[in-house]
C-alpha cells in the first residue's frame, strides 16, 4: 500500500469543476509559436484539484503549485484548506512534509518515492503540465494544433503517458497570451496491473 493513502482522506476519483471549463481556440494555432511561448513560461502558479490512483487506492485533494524556473512549492490541502502534503524544491535541496514528518533530500524524486511509492520524473513534469513535450517525446495534436497526447521517451520517465483537455487562453507577463491545458491526465503502465498509476489534474486557475 502507498503510504500517501494512509495520510490522505480517501475520496471518489472523479474530479468535478466549480467553474466552466475553457473550450480552447476557435481556429487552428501555429504550433511552433505556441510551443515557443510555452517554453518561455518559467514562472507560474496553478490552482485546482489533483486525483491519484494506484491499484485500488485513490485520493483527491486541492492543489496549489507555484514554480519559479524549476524551484517550486507543491502543496496538497483538504477541503478545509489544511495542508496535508507540502513539497518545496530549490537549489538548496528538497523538503517534503507529510503526516507531521519532515523529509529532506538533494532531489525531490527520492522523497516522492519514499512517501508514495511512485517514480515521478519531476523535471519533465514541469514541462508536461504546461502542454510542452520534452526532447524525444512522441506527441499527437488536436484538430486545432495543440498538444493532445504525449508519450515519454527518456530513460528516467518510466513509461508515462500524458493527455490534455480544455485548453484556455492565459495572459502572460509581457501582455501576450498562451494556450495552457486545464485538464491533464498522466498514466504510468507497469508490468503488474496493481502498480498502474494515474494522476488527474483539473486546473481552475493559471497565473503567469
Amino acid at each position: 500500500m502507498i503510504r500517501l493513502f494512509s495520510i490522505l482522506f480517501t475520496l471518489c476519483f472523479v474530479l468535478s469543476a466549480c467553474t466552466t471549463a475553457p473550450q480552447g481556440p476557435e481556429n487552428a494555432v501555429n504550433l511552433t509559436a505556441q510551443l515557443e511561448k510555452v517554453a518561455d513560461v518559467h514562472q507560474w502558479q496553478m490552482r485546482g484539484k489533483i486525483a491519484f490512483r494506484q491499484g485500488k487506492e485513490a485520493a483527491s485533494l486541492n492543489l496549489v503549485w507555484k514554480n519559479d524556473s524549476g524551484d517550486f512549492d507543491f502543496r496538497l490541502t483538504n477541503f478545509l484548506g489544511v495542508s496535508l502534503v507540502s513539497l518545496n524544491v530549490s537549489d538548496k535541496g528538497s523538503t517534503l512534509e507529510a503526516d507531521g514528518e519532515t523529509y529532506v533530500d538533494a532531489l525531490p524524486e527520492p522523497l516522492i518515492y519514499q512517501i508514495t511509492g511512485m517514480v515521478i520524473p519531476v523535471k519533465p513534469l514541469l514541462s508536461w503540465v504546461k502542454g510542452l513535450p520534452i526532447e524525444g517525446d512522441k506527441f499527437t495534436l488536436t484538430e486545432k494544433g495543440l498538444v493532445d497526447t504525449l508519450e515519454s521517451d527518456c530513460k528516467t520517465c518510466q513509461n508515462w503517458k500524458v493527455s490534455y483537455g480544455n485548453y484556455g487562453s492565459v495572459k502572460m507577463a509581457n501582455g501576450d497570451s498562451v494556450w495552457l491545458p486545464h485538464s491533464i491526465s498522466l498514466t504510468q503502465d507497469a508490468a503488474s496491473s496493481t502498480a498502474h498509476t494515474q494522476l488527474k489534474i483539473k486546473i481552475y486557475q493559471w497565473n503567469l
